[in-house]
Formats: structure tokens, C-alpha cells, sequence
């Protein structure tokens, strides 16, 4: 954040009657509890019963640690230039990493897998072939996601000014009359007005916690905010907590749950800190 922001921050705390400056500085540091593995996941060892051995004595099921998948793109990205930057990000459902080679791609994998109805994100699959006016070509797209309701997108992504320089329009258009059938549902264009810093700075956060799970923080906060109608700041609705760590955690993950909602999803939460409880989210 630059120092201009900051200040118009603190400026803005101050008129609502809230300095931080008169905040009790804190003596020791403090982390949050660790439920589980940071890398990867703890799942059930599953056990073949054939009938010649007696599991009834044992107290629980065995568990294994499975590490998160390699990623799976069908074609190198391009070595990292003032242009290109190479990366890769955990889809906490799917347990796999997906890459990408650009900021925008980086914070579409961002908001694709902080996202609870997306259940798969592939970087990078096949080539499909593209039936335009002008011939026959294949076309590798950046990404597909598979939604919990089982229809997939796949998704171009490309800066505004290069759209019409990679004659992108055309493409996308000649894939969703001729060429989706059995890959997706539908094909799209997403640029840097859809795949915002801001929005991947909040789907990033949401990450971070899923990370660090803290399910009776998230039951707290959730019962708390249930009491409030319309919007109100995530100040006022973490009140109750003495640690901001574990407040702010909890408040990721209802957000992830959609138990909140963020007044501004185009900002950061902490420049537009204001949120609603999704009553409907509870039945």
C-alpha cells in the first residue's frame, strides 16, 4: 500500500472516532493454531475388507498425508520476461497446483480457487481445434473450471490492448459455435476490468486462511454476525475477539463460505471494510 493511501486510511478511522495510534501494542506474538499440514492433506487410508481380517479393534482409521498435486499444463509457459512471470497456486478442493505466466493468470488462480463452487481449475489443457472463416487452427486456452453443478468454462485471458492484436474476439466466438462440444459449456474473455489486483488480493487472502483453518473461530464469528442485518464493519463485527489474527482468519472464511458477503468485492476488504451476513446461507 503507498504511503498516500495509508494516510487517507488513517484520515478516514479518525473521522469515524477510531484512532490506532491509542492501540495496546502487542508484547508478545501471536500464531495461530495449526490443525493440519500447510502443504497438501490428511485423508482416510482406505482398507479393502475381504472377509479374513478383523478391523472391529481398531480405535480410528488410519490416515495418509497426500501431497498437493503437480500441475498438469499441456504446454511450457514461456521463461520469465518483463512480460511473463511464472508461478503457481494451491486449489484447496482439488488439492493441485495450477501455474500460470502472468499477473493477470495470477490472480484469475486466485479467485478461481477461492472460490467454493469451483471444484477443478486445469491450466493449460488440450489444444482444441478452432473452424473459423479463414480455415482450421488449433487454440490453447488458459484455463477451465469445473463448477460444483458439473458445467465447465474455459476461460482466455488477455489485456485489453491485445485482444484485437491476437484477434482474440474471433477465436473465442468461432470456439463457442464450433468447437465446445464435450470440452465446456462456454468460452470467454477476461481482462484486466474482470481480473482486478484488488480482487486477487482478496481471493489470495482467502487462501492464506483456508491454510490455517480455525473452525471454532469460524462458529464463533458466524454467530455473532447472524445478529446483524444490512451491512456493518468488519470492525464493529470482530469486537467480540481480543486477537485480530484470529478475527480476521475467521472472517476470510465466512467469506469463502458465504456466510458473509463484502460490500465492495472490487476492493480490498481492508480499504472497503464493510460486510453483510448472508441470512440465507444458514438454512
Amino acid at each position: 500500500m503507498t504511503r498516500i493511501r495509508q494516510l487517507s486510511r488513517v484520515m478516514k478511522e479518525l473521522d469515524a472516532g477510531f484512532d490506532r495510534t491509542l492501540l495496546r501494542v502487542p508484547t508478545e506474538t501471536t500464531y495461530l493454531p495449526v490443525n493440519g499440514p500447510t502443504t497438501g492433506r490428511y485423508e482416510p487410508f482406505v482398507i479393502e475388507d475381504d472377509g479374513e481380517e478383523d478391523y472391529g479393534d481398531l480405535v480410528s482409521l488410519p490416515y495418509r498425508w497426500v501431497p498437493v498435486q503437480e500441475p498438469t499444463p499441456t504446454r511450457m509457459y514461456p521463461a520469465r520476461t518483463k512480460g511473463h512471470s511464472r508461478g503457481t497456486v494451491t486449489h484447496p478442493v482439488a488439492n493441485k497446483a495450477i501455474t500460470h505466466s502472468s499477473s493477470y493468470e495470477m490472480n484469475l488462480a486466485y479467485m478461481l480457487c477461492a472460490c467454493r463452487d469451483v471444484v477443478l481449475v486445469e491450466d493449460q489443457p488440450s489444444a482444441i481445434l478452432v473452424v473459423g472463416d479463414d480455415g482450421e487452427h488449433k487454440h490453447t486456452i488458459d484455463y477451465r473450471a469445473t463448477l460444483r453443478s458439473g458445467v465447465r468454462i474455459v476461460m482466455a485471458v488477455r489485456p485489453t490492448w491485445l485482444i484485437a492484436k491476437d484477434d482474440l474476439h474471433e477465436t473465442v466466438e468461432d470456439i463457442n459455435e464450433n468447437s465446445l462440444d464435450g470440452f465446456a459449456e462456454e468460452a470467454v474473455i477476461l481482462t484486466e476490468r474482470e481480473i482486478t489486483d484488488d480482487m486477487g488480493w482478496n481471493a489470495k487472502s482467502v487462501l492464506r486462511a483456508l491454510k490455517t483453518p480455525v473452525p471454532d473461530d469460524a462458529e464463533r464469528l458466524r454467530d455473532y454476525a447472524a445478529k446483524f442485518h444490512g451491512t456493518v464493519s468488519i470492525r464493529d463485527l470482530t469486537r467480540p475477539f481480543d486477537c485480530p489474527a484470529r478475527a480476521w482468519n475467521a472472517v476470510w472464511h465466512l467469506i469463502y463460505s458465504d456466510h458473509l458477503v463484502a460490500a465492495r468485492p472490487d476492493r480490498k476488504l481492508v480499504d472497503a471494510p464493510y460486510v453483510s451476513f448472508n441470512h440465507n446461507s444458514i438454512h
